[in-house]
């Protein structure tokens, strides 16, 4: 193979976002759930993800495991309330759960679909708020695929992103040909920048149009429809369901997850159905991602509403920042000229933070089209 059809068989890769709607939600404090069968690499690439990151991988398997374990062993103890003493049970919790909260850690927790509704809720406390130094990640057989399966529970499903996790077979053929079945090549993890909230109140914005207004686009019966009997362990749309998918679009368009990505994340969170009609929603009402922004600066037409408008400007700086070139950067430097000539106090707001990612070292290109908006801060750019 050629070092250029080596290039070129890498960039499909990349290109392909392979489970990046299972790698994103865990970054910020949501848990993805994977369905999947034995033996397609679940495991190994938590594994990956964990070596790439840096951070200690925690495996725990539902399924050799009592609730105690999770929710804390019992152990007799004695409080004092005034001068009257009182026994008390305190919750010891196991090793695993001390190693996620004190470590830069991934867990994976496995085979949940193997395990009854009260291993279920025990595991519960750990889905509705991750420790903050851990990534959770969970996974489980599909109920027709495991031992003494069971569906997960409507609880469970409302604070996850439940999807399939896909088999990436370009990969698995890579390792099977070029490195001769030992050596596989690692997967492409997107990796959430600090910054990713700025990107978040616009989509905050949209999913509020879509179920909590009155438009002819809109669809209020969307806003919180708990499941039947027969769509009972799907995805369902809640208020908290709907505030993860704000929060999980925010961290798609900082790592510039693309359209089929987003689309998986929203219907993991609400449901498949619903997830189709609200990305028709935003494309109809002139979404715009920041990328194509960076594409044409200077034809943005940016939203009245001043929430809507600075959310623009700082989605679009969270992205340069994260890959700054210069030419990205003077693309930045001409949208900024733009917001200028339609909202000038969002523009002065936002000027330093733009001087503060220019790219060491490049030198700033004469352009007219910026004049009015650099004459008094020009000359504070660092050489």
């Amino acid at each position: 193979m050629t070092l250029h059809s080596k290039l070129e068989s890498e960039i499909k890769i990349m290109k392909s976002q392979t489970n990046w709607w299972y790698y994103i939600p865990a970054q910020v404090g949501v848990v993805p759930f994977a369905y999947g069968s034995p033996g397609i690499g679940k495991t190994e690439v938590m594994q990956a993800m964990a070596e790439a990151t840096k951070r200690n991988f925690i495996l725990m398997l539902l399924d050799q495991h009592e609730p105690e374990d999770l929710s804390g062993f019992p152990i007799p103890s004695k409080m004092t309330v005034g001068e009257k003493e009182y026994g008390v049970v305190k919750k010891y919790p196991m090793q695993e759960i001390i190693n996620a909260r004190t470590t830069d850690s991934l867990m994976l927790i496995d085979e949940f679909t193997c395990v009854n509704e009260p291993m279920q809720a025990a595991a519960l406390t750990l889905m509705a708020s991750p420790p903050k130094n851990c990534w959770v990640f969970a996974a489980g057989n599909p109920t027709d695929q495991a031992a003494n399966g069971h569906d997960l529970t409507d609880p469970m499903v409302n604070r996850m992103v439940v999807g399939d996790w896909e088999i990436d077979k370009k990969s698995w053929a890579k390792g099977m040909t070029d490195g001769g079945g030992f050596e596989f090549p690692d997967p492409k993890f997107p990796l959430v920048p600090d910054g990713w909230k700025d990107c978040v109140s616009i989509y905050a914005d949209k999913i509020n149009t879509f179920v909590n207004t009155r438009t002819t686009l809109s669809k209020p019966e969307y806003f919180n429809r708990p499941n039947d009997d027969e769509t009972r362990g799907k995805p369902f749309p809640s208020p908290r369901s709907w505030t993860n998918v704000a929060r999980l679009l925010g961290a798609c368009s900082a790592v510039g997850a693309n359209k089929k990505t987003q689309q998986k994340i929203i219907g993991g969170c609400v449901g498949v159905d619903i997830a189709a009609e609200f990305v028709d929603f935003m494309e109809i009402d002139s979404f715009v991602d920041p990328e194509d922004v960076l594409k044409n600066p200077r034809d943005i037409e940016l939203p009245r509403q001043a929430n809507l408008a600075m959310s623009y400007v700082k989605s679009v700086l969270v992205r340069v920042k994260e890959e700054c070139t210069p030419e990205r950067w003077e693309n930045a430097r001409e949208f900024l000229a733009t917001v200028h000539k339609q909202h000038p106090e969002f523009a002065k707001a936002f000027e330093q933070k733009l001087i503060e990612i220019k790219p060491e070292g490049h030198d700033v290109e004469e352009n007219e089209y910026v004049a009015d908006m650099e004459d008094e801060w020009l000359k504070n750019l660092p050489i």
